[in-house]
């Protein structure tokens, strides 16, 4: 604290400048130089006391408010279809147990819409890197459908690609009403009971091998057929229509074939009905294809017809139980980079509430210091 200088001491003192406790308080605050002070006084005693009153009515309101009904996923909320009503597939991205190294779902000559548009939801999605975009699929609340989605010309670099790919396990990411799709598998543990676990996502394609006839052997084949099964739940006296509680997806590869030229998504295939005795899709010449037109090398790509079917089914399982399935994930992998990476995050929040935490007991330090200073020098008075 500054000095306070004598001629000012002596007016601060006169009885003629001070004529309450208040002044005379005042009238030392500004004798001392850059020292601040609060001097109480019957309005801003006043003020407080309303502003406790008001505190005690808005709590009294809070109280008195009725009780509401919350979900267990803060900021989403259940969504209830109608019969015929369109369902939204999004596609997120790929991605490897084996690389950790995502990429985008139209890296690969997949089906695109006519118009790209970005669909993230929340911050989560943000922060995580997913990058969600539109997809051609189209659905309707209830109807089975088996639809053609369009015919990809592979070059010998698009199956380079996707043969690279398919070797490193990726799998493609995709998303119905804010739910992922879930591949399920049947595991039979040691004493002869069967498992049933799920993976997120569904494999982009697999290697040709013994195991599955009329397959060469390393040769990349393609997943181009999905059978999407949806569950639904519905309570009619609780609410109105459906909400989606299940995304599973199978994935298959068949060698579609089609009869005279090519009409786009009206094309009829000769495959239809699939059947199990169907070839698989390879995705390079070599491995006994259907060439892209315009001939090229044996070393060429192929002509891949991509397709899907969708199956309802209801479900018991409420909208608050969805997720639970996900809990059975059947990867037993260690990511570290998103372990690294959520460590980085949390060192850095941590670094910034620190800081925020040290700024704060240092001004009030501050704060109670030039207080302890001011009361020193009124009792020295």
């Amino acid at each position: 604290a500054h000095p306070i200088s004598f001629k000012a001491l002596q007016h601060a003192r006169s009885p003629l400048a001070l004529r309450s406790p208040g002044q005379r308080q005042a009238a030392l605050c500004r004798a001392a130089s850059r020292t601040r002070c609060r001097v109480a006084s019957p309005l801003s005693a006043s003020r407080a006391f309303s502003g406790e009153m008001n505190a005690a009515r808005w709590l009294s309101l809070l109280l008195a408010a009725p009780p509401t009904l919350g979900f267990y996923l803060p900021g989403v909320a259940p969504h209830e279809y109608l019969d015929g009503e369109a369902v939204e597939i999004k596609v997120n991205q790929l991605s490897s147990p084996r690389t950790h190294l995502p990429f985008d779902y139209y890296a690969l000559p997949h089906c695109r819409p006519e118009t790209l548009e970005s669909k993230a939801e929340n911050l989560g999605e943000v922060l995580h890197g997913s990058k969600i975009q539109n997809s051609p699929f189209a659905l309707q609340m209830g109807k089975t459908a088996f639809r053609v989605l369009c015919r990809v010309e592979l070059t010998a670099h698009d199956a380079a690609v996707f043969g690279a790919r398919i070797a490193q396990d990726y799998r493609v990411q995709m998303i119905m009403d804010n739910l992922p799709a879930a591949t399920r598998t049947l595991t039979e543990q040691p004493d002869g009971i069967a498992l049933t676990t799920y993976e997120r996502g569904y494999p982009l394609g697999f290697l040709g091998s013994p195991e599955f006839p009329g397959t060469f052997p390393s040769a990349p084949y393609v997943n181009n057929h999905l059978r999407l099964i949806i569950k639904y739940h519905q309570e009619p006296d609780l609410f109105q229509g459906s909400r989606i509680v299940g995304f599973e997806v199978e994935a298959l590869s068949v060698a579609h074939r089609y009869e005279g030229e090519w009409r786009g998504v009206a094309t009829k295939l000769a495959t239809v009905p699939l059947s199990p005795d169907l070839p698989p899709q390879p995705v390079r010449a070599e491995h006994r294809c259907r060439r892209r037109q315009g001939g090229g090398s044996a070393a060429g790509g192929c002509e891949v017809i991509f397709t899907y079917e969708v199956t309802w089914e209801e479900s018991p399982v409420r909208w608050a139980s969805r997720w639970d399935l996900y809990l059975y994930m059947g990867d037993d992998q260690v990511h570290w980079i998103s372990l690294v990476n959520s460590l980085a995050v949390v060192l850095l929040l941590t670094g910034v509430v620190a800081m925020i935490m040290a700024r704060t007991l240092r001004r009030d330090l501050n704060r109670y210091n030039s207080l302890s200073t001011s009361r020193g020098a009124q009792s020295t008075d």
